[in-house]
C-alpha cells in the first residue's frame, strides 16, 4: 500500500459524520487516515480527532488572577529590562478594575514586588506601574525560586472561576535553587492540580528552552521563544487576550475501539496512555480559538466483510462557568476491500498531511537529541533520511510547503554535520516550531 508523505495538498475535508452538540462552545470532529482499508496489506489506521473552541463574543470575558513572574539578573540589563517592564505596564492596561495581579521578581533570590491586590482605577494603574519602573538588574537566576513565590501569590486570590495564570519571562539558565527540566517539570505539574498554570516566555538564545517547555506543558499554559525583546509588550497582550476568552473546562474526550481492534497510541502524546482499545484524554480548560488535534493509531486484528467504526469519540466538558455539563459523540467508520488501488483512493488528504507532519516532528526531536549527545553523524543521517522519504513522494505532494521543510531539515542537516552540534539558536527554533506544531500554534 502507498503512504502518502509530508504536507499532502488539501484537495478538501474528510468526509466527517459531525454530531451536534447542546452548545457550540466546543466542536468535536472525528476522521480516518482512510474510508476504505486494505484487507491484505498492513491494517494500521490513523483517526484524527479534531476539537476546536469558538471564539466568544468581544462582551465574554473571564476574569483573571495573573502574578507576573519577571527575570531581573544581570543578563537582563538594558534593552531586556526595559522592554521587561513595558510589557508588565502593558498587561496592566488590558486587565479589568476587578482583575487581581501580582508581580514578582527574582535573580539569586525572589521578592514580591506586588503583593495581589485589585487592579482597581486609573490611579492605582498609575501607582502599580510606578513600583514596576523602580525594578533594576542584577545577580542570578532563580527561576524554580520565583514561580515558587509566583504560585503563593496566586493562591492568595484563588477561585475556581477565574484564570489563575502565571506569566514567566527568563532570559538565562536556572543557576540558583532546583534548575533541572525534570523538578521545573515536577513543579508545573503540581501547579496544574491546584488549578494553576504557567505560561513561559524565553527571551533570547541563552535560556533554557527544555526547562521552559516542560514548565509551560506540565502546567497546561503557552510558552513563547522570543528572540527579539521589542515583542515583548505583543507577546504579554497576545497572551493576556487569549487568557481572557475561556470557553470550557473540565474537558474529557474518551476513545474507545470494538473488539479486534487495538489501540496502539496517540502519536507523539506519549504521556497519554492507551489501554489497548480505550484511552482518555483531559484538559483543564480551553480558551477561544483553540485548536487541539490527536492522532489516534489503530490496528485492525481481523478484517471484516462489513463496515465497522473503528474508534467512537465521546467529549464531556463544562461551560465556562463551570455549571452546564456538554456532550458530544462520533464515530470513525471504515470497510474493507481486496483493491488496493480503492483503498489508496480512499485517503483522506487532511489526515495524511497531519500524520506525516507529526512523524516530521518526532524526527527532529529524535535528532536534536542526537545532537545534544554529541552524535552529530547519526543526526544529520536521521534528518536527510526524513528529506529522501518526502521527496519520494508521489508528484501530488511535492508542493512549495515541502520544498521549504526539506531545505529547512537539509541547513540543520548540514550544520550539526559541520559544527558537530545544533546552535543555541537553531536549537531553540526547531524546538519553537515543534511545540507550536505540536499543539496547532502555527
Amino acid at each position: 500500500m502507498k503512504i502518502l508523505p509530508l504536507l499532502i495538498l488539501l484537495t478538501g475535508l474528510p468526509a466527517i459524520q459531525i454530531v451536534a452538540a447542546p452548545t457550540t462552545d466546543l466542536t468535536l470532529r472525528v476522521a480516518p487516515e482512510r474510508e476504505v482499508v486494505y484487507n491484505q496489506g498492513p491494517r494500521e489506521i490513523v483517526v484524527q480527532i479534531d476539537l476546536d473552541a469558538k471564539r466568544p463574543q468581544t462582551n465574554t470575558r473571564s476574569p483573571i488572577n495573573l502574578c507576573l513572574v519577571l527575570d531581573r539578573s544581570g543578563s537582563m540589563q538594558g534593552a531586556k529590562i526595559e522592554k521587561a517592564k513595558q510589557a508588565a505596564c502593558l498587561a496592566i492596561d488590558h486587565l479589568s478594575d476587578q482583575d487581581f495581579l501580582s508581580l514578582v521578581t527574582f535573580d539569586n533570590e525572589c521578592d514580591t514586588l506586588i503583593a495581589p491586590e485589585r487592579v482597581g482605577d486609573e490611579r492605582h494603574r498609575s501607582a502599580m506601574k510606578s513600583r514596576i519602573d523602580r525594578i533594576r538588574p542584577g545577580g542570578g537566576t532563580a527561576i524554580y525560586g520565583g514561580v515558587s513565590l509566583g504560585a503563593e501569590q496566586l493562591r492568595r486570590n484563588l477561585q475556581k472561576e477565574f484564570v489563575n495564570r502565571i506569566i514567566l519571562l527568563s532570559d538565562g539558565l536556572a543557576n540558583s535553587g532546583p534548575s533541572r527540566t525534570s523538578d521545573l517539570a515536577k513543579l508545573g505539574k503540581t501547579l496544574r492540580q491546584d488549578g494553576l498554570s504557567v505560561t513561559t516566555v524565553g527571551l533570547g538564545d541563552d535560556y533554557n528552552e527544555d526547562l521552559m517547555t516542560a514548565l509551560a506543558e506540565a502546567s497546561s499554559a503557552n510558552y513563547y521563544y522570543v528572540r527579539d525583546a521589542e515583542k515583548l509588550p505583543g507577546i504579554f497582550a497576545e497572551e493576556l487576550g487569549v487568557a481572557r476568552s475561556l470557553v470550557a473546562r473540565e474537558v474529557i474526550i474518551r476513545i474507545r475501539v470494538p473488539e479486534g481492534v487495538r489501540l496502539k497510541e496517540i502519536i507523539g502524546q506519549p504521556q497519554i496512555h492507551c489501554q489497548d482499545r480505550s484511552a482518555e484524554i483531559t484538559l483543564p480548560e480551553c480558551f477561544g480559538g483553540d485548536k487541539r488535534r490527536f492522532l489516534a493509531r489503530c490496528v485492525v486484528l481481523n478484517p471484516q466483510t462489513a463496515a465497522i467504526e473503528v474508534a467512537s469519540v465521546d467529549l464531556r466538558y463544562q461551560s465556562s462557568s463551570g455549571i452546564a455539563a456538554m456532550t458530544d459523540a462520533q464515530a470513525a467508520k471504515i470497510s474493507f476491500s481486496d483493491q488496493e488501488k480503492k483503498a489508496d483512493e480512499s485517503i483522506q488528504a487532511e489526515v495524511t498531511k497531519e500524520v506525516a507532519v507529526a512523524e516530521n516532528r518526532l524526527t527532529k526531536e529524535k535528532a536534536v537529541k542526537l545532537s545534544d549527545e554529541g552524535k552529530s553523524k547519526d543526526a544529520a543521517l536521521l534528518l536527510r533520511d526524513q528529506v529522501t522519504r518526502n521527496l519520494s513522494a508521489t508528484g501530488a505532494a511535492q508542493l512549495p510547503e515541502m520544498k521549504a521543510e526539506n531545505r529547512a531539515l537539509e541547513a540543520a542537516a548540514q550544520e550539526v554535520e559541520e559544527k558537530g552540534q545544533l546552535s543555541s539558536r537553531s536549537r531553540k527554533t526547531i524546538q519553537y516550531e515543534n511545540w507550536q506544531d505540536k499543539y496547532q500554534k502555527r
